[in-house]
């Protein structure tokens, strides 16, 4: 009975279940205690699951494998790595289903390059991969990007004959996406036999990922065709499409989808409704989603922000910024760059430059974004000088160079026609490899 109810999502009464038999007397068993485990980290109930740990201590099963996998994996599900890899160095012996509740519990806390390294080490000990193995290890390479990994995460599914199934087959495809490869998982989304709206969906977001606007769009057409029922990230794709390519008509279409749909109330898909007309110019439409949220978190509140932000309307983004942190919400560094880009939209050049004091008052460390808008916006306000000034300080503080960076000082330098600035920004620009940039190129 505990094992079905944990299985049908009823955690509460799977754990109702587990104190009932420790009362009437009842000893839990090795397969009782793993799925109240289940159920504890179902619902984050870290000091239960820590009191089911203790109670199989002290009734013997210190050297099951099986209670010890699933204390791993409450323990990864709960964010206390640690712990679980405490757990799992302990174990006298393991099998398949150890390593992969390790290796879960690595991905599920973003501790990719630990996850590959216990993946070398899980191969070294000749433990057969199975899929959620080699999913996990090519959710990890694409986390990090790492090509190499990545690759050879699909060569071992191959070679161990692994079946394409939904979970092993979106991983392969998602790795694929992040590294640009979006060819390479069309191949593997048409040889997959059973596809879940998961799996389209990161066909999807590799399209737009790629820039392949129509494509992502008429693939959101066949996910239809096959009957299946958009989510709340096909519907932010979807919503982002007709963003990029300024098809009002087709984001109102997806934002009544979502009413009628009970998906509005759902901040991923606010949020990129709010973009969108913000993107269309429908600021007011966007404002009335903004307003009409149920909840807001500092996502939503920054995506109005910018929203104004980027057309110049400082007024409303700064009100906005106020009320924000009136609600408990302090801004994080895409709030600040919003407000210092509306102001020098509007021309506001002091109110900018206050506000980048005011960020590094509180302890909030520009990053790239913050310093290219500055110096850029600093430029189109004919402030080259110190725009200039500012790209000597983001020096000084150690920040790498980027191109947007380096086109918004070269246009200082153009506009105060300084040919000794210009010799030491080019200097700069051939020692980092940027002068084979076309824009740059035509600066210089």
């Amino acid at each position: 009975m505990i094992g079905l109810r944990s299985r049908l999502g009823v955690h509460s009464k799977a754990l109702r279940g587990f104190c009932d038999m420790l009362e009437a007397g009842e000893f839990p068993d090795n397969f009782v205690i793993p799925n109240a485990l289940k159920a504890s980290s179902a619902l984050r109930w870290v000091f239960i699951g820590k009191g089911i740990h203790g109670y199989a201590w002290k009734m013997g099963f210190a050297s099951c494998v099986y209670v010890l996998s699933s204390l791993v994996d409450f323990y990864g599900k709960c964010g206390a790595s640690a712990d679980a890899r405490n757990v799992f160095e302990e174990m006298p012996e393991r099998n398949v289903i150890s390593w992969n509740s390790m290796l879960v519990a690595y991905v599920h806390n973003g501790l990719d390059e630990e996850a590959l390294e216990l993946f070398y080490d899980m191969r070294i000990e000749g433990v057969e991969p199975t899929r959620v193995s080699v999913a996990s290890i090519l959710t990890a390479s694409a986390n990090l990007e790492a090509f190499d990994e990545g690759i050879q995460g699909h060569a071992i599914a191959i070679l161990s004959g692994l079946e394409l199934d939904n979970i092993l087959g979106s991983s392969i495809i998602n790795f694929y996406c992040k590294v640009g490869l979006i060819g390479e998982a069309e191949i593997i989304f048409d040889h997959m036999v059973d596809r879940d709206v998961v799996t389209w969906n990161l066909l999807v977001s590799g399209y737009l990922q790629d820039g392949q606007i129509e494509k992502a769009l008429n693939t959101c057409r066949q996910m239809r065709k096959q009957k299946l029922k958009f989510d709340s990230v096909t519907l932010s794709s979807i919503t982002m499409a007709s963003a990029y390519s300024r098809k009002l008509e087709l984001g109102k279409a997806v934002h009544g989808y979502s009413i009628r749909n009970g998906l509005e109330s759902d901040q991923t898909v606010t949020c990129s409704i709010i973009d969108l007309y913000a993107s269309c110019g429908r600021i007011g439409h966007a404002r009335k989603a903004f307003d009409t949220a149920s909840s807001r978190d500092l996502v939503l509140w920054n995506t109005m922000i910018s929203g104004y932000a980027h057309y110049g309307m400082s007024g409303e983004a700064f009100k906005l910024f106020y009320e924000m942190q009136l609600e408990g919400l302090p801004p994080n560094v895409v709030s600040w760059n919003s407000i210092i880009l509306g102001f020098l939209r509007n021309g506001q050049v002091t109110e900018a430059k206050d506000m980048f004091s005011q960020m590094q008052l509180t302890k909030m460390n520009p990053n790239l974004t913050t310093w290219s808008t500055l110096i850029s916006g600093l430029t189109q306000n004919g402030c080259a000088h110190e725009a200039i000034n500012h790209y000597g300080q983001m020096e000084e503080v150690g920040l790498r160079l980027c191109p947007a960076i380096i086109v918004g000082v070269l246009l200082a330098c153009n506009s105060l026609v300084s040919l000794h600035y210009g010799r030491v920004i080019h200097g700069q620009i051939t020692k980092l490899g940027y002068w084979r940039l076309f824009l740059l190129q035509h600066l210089l």
